[in-house]
């Protein structure tokens, strides 16, 4: 729940910001029937048409934001349990990248991401997914230089006290799943319920193993939205997040307890997709997660470990958006401010509930950020543009338990520089030239940005009698900074068109998981193979590509594949956690009934891996194998509001894993281990519509 001093700063930063997303607008526009549907940037739609519709995915079980982000190219999985998958992009995961909603930071309680931001982001009852890769924009926040995901809703559209909305039923051996989106009101206002239920069973892999990936959680989102006219809305919207009894295949802990309240609160100002607009925009939200080694699962250690952890995050945003008089300059400006405070406790006992207070996981540390950014895209002429823009953050992370010597002694035992302060000013840019034709669109985008630590990088402290099973966060570490190119270009052609994406990625201080070993490692003091974190320079470069292509009248053939390498500059050894080649060859047929996939995911072996723990961090689980997989899915019409739909995924009970299962980041397991994914699965479900 939100506490009284929490409540206070909520209404201080409310009174200080009445007082005072990137959307580019170009072809977007609102979906009016409120399905779920990607988009990245208009400018690169302009080619292709209006964004994609992705009406299958309200029928279907997609149990968080990575389960949904890995369907679409260039996205892998780090998968644990059942929920919580972390996506990865470009090589990238965590907080580089930004995973907002409706433009909000949220963070989650686990000090191990075990309930990773997407987790309490289930995309039923959202209406569009903003997906951009790389850095177009600076105005949704500090970070993010592998891209931004930003889940929206849109105030739905309704006659006099009329309703509208969608019910949802999902059934599998594994699983169920009820969803209702329904919406009241008028045109000067409405009120929005989303409420969801999905339990799920731990599932078997390709071998008939059961993999322990069982969770249920509750959702539910109220929205009320004051429209006074067609161009101003005040929106506010509550969630409560109830998750219970989730397991993880490959930690040494479950999670009996995973909780979200967050609140918003908005005004907008003109249409969202327009070159005039306005927002404000405050939030608050609080995660609680309880994790042990018992109550789950039987014990085999020789104690009973529990961890208590909160995250609370408090943040406010101004976004203006106009247009010169000539029109042909677009200029955005925001403001944004994001506090993160956190706290988790390590306990221990023989038996009982553990009471002995054993390690401070998350002293307990707050993260401030505050940044202001200015963007022009200027229109040379109706076939060439170009898109700057400039960011400062100031960030300042402090933790009141380093103050003391007590505090600093276990990183003092492996750093220089251990301050109970830090702050930073970082200045990030960017610039995009794009040029298109009748039949293709190029682009050739350069920017440098900056990524802060989070709480775990910096203030970890996870003790332990055993070194090996220590881990330990560098409360003096840097700030990196990404300088990237990117090429890309999107051709069309009869009936379908192409693209292609190139980009490369110099960091310079990257954040380093790593282990205290005998090399050479500047400014880390032991050797006994803990866990540790040291900047270093490092590289990552790769591809995306796409097509599709229609024939046969009312068939589609779509295709994509993504390649990224990641490795230190220093002794061009591989990073961590770098997907192999993957991708996905699908065929489909839709009529006005009738309409069904088949698709055929791979992924190529990685033999380019850190699974040395003398060498690096040993994060990855050895080399792994190429696999590929077929699911077939249908839909069926049976009225203009009833639909149908059931599929099969990995239609041949095949045994695979991604190659960054999320297994490979358990600290306390020395061993490193891969997460298996579902064997052959089927399941069905029935979408009204109101």
């Amino acid at each position: 729940m939100i506490n009284t001093f929490q409540f206070k700063k909520f209404i201080v930063a409310t009174s200080i910001l009445l007082s005072s997303s990137y959307i580019y607008a170009d072809d977007a526009t609102i979906d009016e029937s409120r399905t779920l549907v990607i988009t990245g940037s208009p400018i690169q739609q302009s080619i292709e048409g209006l964004s994609e519709q992705l009406d299958e995915y309200d029928n279907q079980v997609i149990t968080d934001a990575g389960d949904l982000l890995i369907r679409f190219p260039g996205f892998s999985a780090i998968r644990a349990g059942g929920h919580g998958i972390d996506p990865v992009l470009r090589g990238q995961s965590q907080t580089r990248l930004n995973l907002l909603q409706q433009g909000a930071f949220l963070h989650g309680a686990g000090p191990n991401r075990m309930d990773s931001p997407g987790s309490y982001t289930e995309p039923f009852g959202w209406d569009e997914v903003q997906i951009i890769k790389g850095v177009e924009s600076l105005i949704f926040g500090s970070g993010g230089p592998a891209g931004t995901i930003n889940f929206k809703r849109y105030s739905p559209l309704l006659g006099e006290n009329e309703i509208e909305g969608k019910l949802m039923v999902a059934y599998s051996p594994d699983y169920y799943k009820l969803g209702t989106d329904l919406a009241t009101g008028n045109e000067k206002g409405y009120l929005r319920l989303i409420s969801q239920l999905l339990d799920q069973k731990s599932y078997e892999d390709g071998e008939g193993k059961l993999t322990r990936t069982a969770f249920n959680t509750r959702t539910n989102t109220l929205i009320a939205g004051y429209t006074p006219n067609q161009d101003v809305e005040w929106r506010i919207s509550f969630m409560a997040n109830r998750g219970a009894d989730a397991l993880f295949a490959g930690t040494m802990m479950d999670g009996p307890k995973t909780d979200m309240d967050a609140i918003q609160l908005m005004y907008l100002d003109g249409d969202q997709n327009s070159n005039n607009y306005t927002e404000y925009q405050l939030y608050f939200n609080e995660a609680h997660h309880v994790m042990d080694n018992f109550s789950l699962r039987e014990q085999t250690a020789s104690m009973r470990m529990l961890t208590d952890s909160y995250s609370k995050t408090s943040g406010l945003k101004w976004l203006r958006r106009w247009q010169n008089a000539n029109k042909n300059i677009t200029w955005q400006t925001s403001f944004d401010w994001q506090n993160v405070d956190r706290h988790a406790e390590r306990y221990m006992s023989m038996m009982g509930t553990p009471s002995i207070l054993q390690a401070r996981i998350w002293p307990q540390n707050e993260l401030d950020i505050k940044g202001i950014a200015l963007e022009a895209e200027y229109l040379f002429d109706d076939n060439n543009r170009i898109k700057s823009g400039i960011r400062y953050d100031h960030v300042s992370a402090n933790s009141p338990a380093l103050q003391t010597d007590a505090g600093q002694s276990l990183y003092q035992n492996y750093y220089s520089n251990t301050p109970s302060n830090s702050s930073e000013d970082n200045v990030s840019a960017f610039s995009r030239y794009f040029h298109k034709t009748n039949s293709s669109l190029y682009w050739l985008g350069v920017n440098s940005t900056v990524r802060t630590a989070d709480a775990t990088e910096r203030y970890l402290g996870a003790a332990n009698n055993m070194a090996m099973m220590r881990w330990v966060g560098n409360p003096g570490i840097k700030p990196e900074r990404h300088n990237q190119l990117e090429l890309g270009v999107k051709w069309r052609f009869d009936n379908g068109w192409h693209e292609l994406s190139v980009y490369h990625d110099q960091v310079s201080n990257f954040i380093l998981r790593d282990r205290a070993s005998m090399g050479d490692l500047p400014d880390i003091i032991a050797t006994d193979m803990a866990t540790v974190y040291r900047n270093t320079d490092a590289t990552l470069s790769g591809f995306e590509y796409a097509i599709q292509k229609s024939f046969a009248h009312s068939w589609n053939f779509y295709g994509n594949v993504a390649y990224v390498k990641g490795k230190r500059d220093s002794d061009s050894y591989p990073l961590y956690q770098i997907p192999p080649v993957e991708g996905l060859l699908q065929v489909s047929n839709e009529s006005e009934k009738w309409a069904y996939w088949i698709d055929l995911r791979f992924a190529m072996k990685q033999d380019e891996v850190d699974d040395n723990m003398m060498q690096g961090s040993m994060l990855d689980a050895g080399k792994s194998d190429s696999w590929t997989v077929i699911d077939f899915k249908f839909r069926y019409s049976l009225s203009s509001d009833w639909q149908l739909s059931a599929g099969i995924n990995n239609l041949f009970d095949k045994t695979f894993s991604y190659h960054v299962s999320r297994a490979n980041m358990d600290p306390f397991n020395p061993e490193a281990i891969r997460v298996n994914e579902p064997g052959r699965h089927f399941w069905f479900s029935v979408l009204k519509e109101l």
